[in-house]
């Protein structure tokens, strides 16, 4: 009942990667910096399946006793994937039902842990397991594997030789994975319809009779490729506008003090949707002359938070007051390991668009800068080889152009750069994303 030495390729493999740097360095700084050793007769011990209570208690010690280290999360993905049954008839019963979900838990703990550590090795380890994607704690930066089960695509041009994440022409290569079929609950198609109307009262194109997401899409290029919405400012200001009347004017003051921490400051000239109310920021400062100490926390303006339980909780709504537009999503953690992220699985508004520009103008630019207004930074990063899409509540977003996640190129499939060059009569270098 020994463990199959194919088996135990990946720890062996790791156990490599440390023992390589060790042996080729000196051996005063090998004393002065020890690695971490690999133990066969550990991977061995963690692959074995619990017969008794006691045995399960047993594996739980030596589970919490792990280190968020490469090499143990390589020994304990061996131990979940190829697990010693005690015996065959008991192979599926309660108990190695139980210890596998117990390494599973203590894995993902151990990746977050990993992740706040050391990102790149987080991404580099989680790049080379055999780990299924959905139980990664954060998918930014991990490319497709081998192991995904997505279905490919027979023409995504996997094997192209990338410079930067660009190809030879330049450009950012499509979607490696097969379209998903999406569509609207009634509660999404109402809020979708609802969001068209205010779009087209806020640009004046006219209306797709097309009742989908790629009715909105169109209607965005149309309004982008026009001569009011060729500047990406335009495309932008319009996007907040129509997601601040969609808010309606009662729900942004409130998240901007439960959420954001943000003492009410009505001002008069302010005739944004949402902008603080009079009766609001008037009755907060009639508390703050009563208060008998800690007035000048209550200072108009002044930010107190975003409040620590903000990115999670909002995190937690935000699937579905936004799904209509992105499709389903799930919590994750954030690139630093902490709560409030959630990754979209298959953003229907990338996938539709195939669109850089449209994705920066009209999605993510537009939603950092409102949740910047609540009180809340937003961090939204698009993964254009999955059409993954991480959305990082309480993560400041850098700009684009400093931002070494956002690709620099066109998409290979846009369907604006044609219509883009045709518009401003330029060469092929003329793209809608730039």
């Amino acid at each position: 009942c020994s463990q199959s030495p194919v088996s135990m390729l990946p720890t062996l493999a790791v156990c490599a990667s440390f023992l390589s740097p060790q042996l080729a360095r000196p051996p005063a700084e090998s004393r002065a910096a020890p690695q971490p050793r690999c133990s066969v007769a550990l991977a061995l011990t963690l692959g074995q399946q619990p017969r008794s209570a006691v045995e399960l208690l047993q594996l739980a010690q030596q589970l919490l006793a792990l280190e968020p280290t490469p090499l143990a999360v390589a020994q304990l993905t061996d131990a979940i994937d190829y697990p010693r049954p005690a015996a065959i008839d008991d192979a599926g019963g309660v108990m190695p039902r139980l210890a596998d979900a117990l390494k599973r838990q203590r894995r993902a703990w151990l990746l977050v842990a990993l992740l706040r550590e050391d990102r790149d090795k987080y991404v580099e380890t989680v790049s080379f397991l055999k780990i299924p994607r959905d139980e990664l704690p954060n998918r930014q930066g991990v490319p497709l594997r081998a192991c995904d089960p997505d279905p490919r695509r027979r023409d995504s041009g996997s094997g192209e030789p990338l410079v930067e994440g660009l190809n030879a022409e330049g450009l950012v290569p499509d979607c490696a994975l097969e379209d998903v079929p999406m569509g609207e609950n009634p509660l999404e198609a109402v809020l979708l319809e609802t969001t068209r109307n205010i779009y087209a009262g806020e640009t004046g194109v006219s209306r797709n009779p097309e009742r989908s997401i790629r009715g909105l899409i169109d209607e965005m290029r149309r309004f982008m490729l026009s001569a009011e919405g060729v500047a990406a400012s335009s495309q932008q200001e319009v996007l907040v506008r129509t997601l601040r009347t969609l808010m309606t004017p009662v729900l942004p003051p409130f998240y901007r003090i439960f959420m954001g921490g943000l003492v009410p400051r009505h001002d008069p000239g302010d005739s944004r949707v949402g902008a603080d109310p009079k009766w609001l920021a008037d009755g907060v400062q009639w508390v703050r002359a009563r208060l008998p100490f800690g007035r000048s926390y209550l200072e108009p303006g002044r930010q107190l938070g975003p409040w620590f339980y903000a990115p999670a909780l909002t995190a937690v709504v935000a699937p579905y007051a936004f799904g209509f537009l992105v499709g389903p999503a799930s919590l994750n953690r954030r690139a630093d390991g902490e709560v409030g992220g959630l990754v979209v699985e298959k953003c229907k508004f990338l996938q539709e668009s195939s669109c850089k520009g449209m994705c920066l103008n009209s999605c993510k630019l537009p939603a950092q800068q409102l949740f910047s207004e609540l009180g809340l930074p937003l961090r939204v990063s698009p993964n254009f080889e999955t059409q993954e899409c991480q959305w990082s509540f309480g993560e400041a977003a850098p700009p684009p152009d400093e931002d070494p996640t956002w690709p620099k190129g066109c998409v290979v499939g846009c369907t604006s750069r044609e219509a883009m060059r045709e518009l401003s009569g330029g060469g092929p270098a003329v793209r809608a994303c730039e």
